[in-house]
């Protein structure tokens, strides 16, 4: 019974979650209002939330612009910070001084990330080119990106179909 609640609240989350995806909007790091609805036109979407003291979700990063270099135009990657507002210089050097081909965004007052049902993170997600989430990922070891790869290649061949 607890198990069937379980699949049931999954489920649940994972269709609260496609619809809030294409509705969000935040800014990036030049203030400027950054549009989901506007801007999955790319065969899939990887958005990660993140933080500036959270080594995991560093050592994410790493995993993450191998996989864009790996599959370029193909895939956007949205790294969103979860920092504080006192932090923001922070979230903005570790972006500069990387270079991850990353869009970088701002949730300083964690607005998104608790509408999204964020609590812990990294918290990776994978859209497909509506915005679908089809992949979902608490926390970061070595040898998740091959998952998050595996998932990627399922969405690129269900559109192939």
């Amino acid at each position: 019974m607890l198990k069937k609640v379980l699949i049931i609240l999954l489920f649940l989350a994972s269709v609260l979650l496609a619809q809030n995806f294409s509705k969000i909007e935040l800014n990036d790091l030049s203030g400027n209002t950054f549009a989901f609805a506007e801007n999955l036109n790319y065969d899939a979407t990887i958005v990660t939330f993140w933080a500036t003291w959270c080594l995991p979700c560093q050592k994410e990063h790493v995993a993450l612009q191998e996989l864009k270099e790996k599959y370029g135009d193909r895939l956007l990657v949205i790294a969103i910070s979860t920092d504080s507002p006192r932090s923001m210089a922070k979230v903005k050097s570790y972006a500069r001084s990387r270079k991850y081909d990353f869009v970088f965004l701002v949730d300083p007052d964690r607005e998104v990330a608790s509408e999204l049902l964020v609590n812990e993170i990294p918290q990776t997600f994978v859209l497909d080119r509506n915005g679908k989430v089809v992949y979902h990922h608490t926390g970061y070891r070595k040898g998740d990106e091959i998952e998050l790869e595996k998932e990627l290649l399922k969405v690129w061949q269900q559109e192939q179909k």
